[in-house]
């Protein structure tokens, strides 16, 4: 994706790394384009964008520039430091500058000293003594930027991930979405809301890339210390820190390094600097930085803050075969299935990627393949020859940055094997026209549904289904709530031919536990439909009564904890709080004796019942 420079609000970053300040409020959402940075490293006789660089090595020699507009007012001093650990001070010549605005001095071009460990990038204000600031809070304060140099990099890792299951979400067709997201999620270690996959495909991709319940896993290759919350990438509407669970403690690890880094920056604040962490987006050859503050060019002066890879061994990653079965490798597009390691799907660190395979005549053959986080693995380009020796496992290999690698084995599927049977085709069917029937006997106030796509947990649900081609004897409609563990097989009653007739009670069917989106699909023996949305199972309180007084409005019943808020017909209401025990709910007086009240359900954001007072 092109990262213009000063131009536009980019996917909100994974991780809210807030540099505090008392004179500058600052979002902690890194949504702001700032600058990006050219980056290159020589490692031997081979030279990589630092997009494919994992990691730097003592000995590399690295190249550093900056890419401001030409009608760039202030003047900025780049310095590249090297650190050598947290109680280690580096010495000053590990500390190198240029002066961008000027052509013949504007690049940095130096190698990585023996004993560093951390490398970090300063765009300094050309102010006095600005960079004489810059270099005593480095060597003074060595621990504080080796942590930020790590919480950067871990950030980075974390929100790349998150961008390419966003990115592999966008690519497809609507149509699709349901079907690719749950690998993509896989491959990538994004924990999915699955609810969003029960909604219309139109919409499917729009709540996916908008859920707030997007997170991050912890995995194997990057040790994330905690999971990440990933913010709305389009709106940027969510905020880790005014999170009701965060607020709880829920995500209180990663709030903790939020915290950490305010501290850690909030050291250096002065009347002279501010010190502004950047996360780093790879694009090819150039580093797009993405900013959580406006820059400062008043008093405090803002410096921003960029990581690089780490100065250490390899780490190579941990790629695992998920094939459960010999591969067939005369089949065009085909996947050599992989896990456990998530940056190989989100990061061009793995460089030349082959299928290592061995001839009858014992000679090696590479052939090349293509990662695709949408089919959970690396697709061969081509076929192989038909003289592979199948006795061989085939190997995934290639290089890590400037490493090589060897990646998992994979049985290869003989003659026999690979005989081609021909599927059954999949049942399919679509709704025609559905209607509800309350069964359970009115409380002392009857509650109303608002919404055609919504069903209390005790009525009766009746739909209609139309096939193409015939519905079979036998044939079932298989029902399930968004816990996918919660599901039930309904016959079809048939009408003729091509529509047949569903009656179920998904409260009783289901079990009491069941609420949430629901959604069907069509069983002919052993073979299934493509699930498709029904309609929203909610469950809903008892209430017993009302009543008012000078003070107050007083709403009992029970199982009142179902309700998120209530509301008397003005624009205030009340919430309930979580975990709700009691049987009362006090709302306050009202002018004029309400007409009903509007109760909005926990078991969907946009559910509301409306009971009707009588007086």
């Amino acid at each position: 994706m092109s990262v213009p420079a000063f131009a536009k609000a980019l996917i909100v970053a994974a991780a809210a790394l807030l540099a505090t300040s008392a004179a500058v409020a600052q979002t902690g959402q890194f949504d702001l384009v700032g600058p990006s940075l050219r980056v290159s490293v020589r490692h031997g006789d081979v030279t990589l964008p630092l997009s494919q660089v994992p990691n730097l090595t003592a000995g590399d020699r690295i190249r550093v520039a900056v890419d401001l507009p030409p009608e760039q007012g202030a003047h900025y001093l780049m310095v590249l430091a090297f650190l050598r650990g947290a109680t280690n001070p580096p010495p000053k010549n590990w500390l190198t500058q240029a002066e961008t605005w000027k052509p013949k001095k504007a690049i940095i071009d130096t190698v990585v000293p023996k004993g560093a460990e951390q490398a970090l990038v300063f765009l300094v204000p050309d102010t006095g003594g600005a960079i004489g600031a810059v270099t005593s809070a480095v060597r003074d304060r060595p621990g504080a930027f080796v942590r930020a140099s790590q919480e950067l990099n871990q950030a980075m890792l974390d929100r790349a991930r998150l961008a390419a299951f966003l990115d592999g979400i966008q690519r497809h067709d609507s149509t699709r979405i349901a079907e690719v997201s749950p690998q993509l999620a896989q491959s990538l270690a994004v924990k999915l809301d699955t609810n969003c996959l029960l909604r219309q495909a139109d919409v499917q991709a729009a709540c996916l890339t908008q859920s707030s319940n997007a997170v991050v896993l912890a995995d194997s290759q990057t040790s994330s210390i905690a999971e990440t919350l990933a913010g709305a990438p389009v709106d940027l509407a969510l905020q880790l820190s005014a999170t009701p669970q965060g607020g709880y403690g829920y995500y209180s690890p990663y709030i903790g390094v939020v915290r950490d880094l305010a501290r850690i920056f909030g050291a250096f604040q002065s009347a002279q600097l501010q010190f502004i962490p950047a996360l780093s987006e790879q694009d090819g050859g150039a580093t797009g930085l993405l900013l959580n503050a406006v820059p400062s060019f008043r008093r405090p002066q803002s410096v921003l803050v960029v990581a690089l890879p780490p100065v250490s061994a390899p780490k190579l990653p941990p790629l695992q075969s998920a094939a459960n079965a010999p591969l067939c490798l005369g089949r065009s597009g085909l996947v050599l299935p992989v896990n456990g390691a998530p940056l190989v799907f989100a990061t061009d660190y793995p460089r030349r990627m082959a299928l290592r395979l061995r001839k009858k005549d014992g000679a090696s053959i590479d052939l090349p393949v293509a990662v695709d986080a949408a089919k959970g693995g690396y697709v061969l380009a081509s076929a192989a020859p038909a003289d592979v020796d199948t006795a061989m496992p085939g190997v995934l290999h290639g290089l890590w940055g400037f490493t090589p690698f060897d990646g998992p084995g994979f049985a290869i599927g003989d003659k026999a094997a690979c005989t081609v049977k021909a599927a059954p085709p999949r049942p399919q069917a679509s709704l025609v026209t559905k209607s509800v029937e309350r069964i359970a006997p009115p409380g002392p106030m009857p509650l109303r549904l608002e919404g055609e796509n919504l069903i209390a947990q005790d009525a009766r649900l009746t739909f209609s289904l139309r096939t193409k081609e015939r519905f079979a004897p036998g044939d079932t409609v298989e029902i399930a709530a968004a816990d996918e563990r919660l599901t039930t097989s309904v016959p079809l009653r048939l009408q003729d031919a091509q529509v047949a007739v569903a009656t179920v009670a998904p409260g009783t069917a289901l079990g009491p536990s069941a609420y949430g989106p629901l959604r069907f699909r069509l069983k002919r023996g052993d073979a299934t439909g493509e699930w498709q949305p029904l309609m929203t199972l909610v469950r809903l309180p008892t209430l017993s009564g009302f009543t008012c007084d000078a003070a107050r409005c007083t709403v009992s019943g029970s199982n009142l904890f179902l309700i998120r808020d209530v509301g008397t017909g003005g624009a205030e209401r009340t919430a309930v709080p979580d975990g709700f025990t009691g049987t009362t709910i006090d709302l306050p007086a009202a002018a004029v004796p309400p007409t009903s009240l509007s109760l909005a359900l926990r078991d969907d954001p946009d559910a509301r019942a409306v009971a009707t007072l009588s007086h």
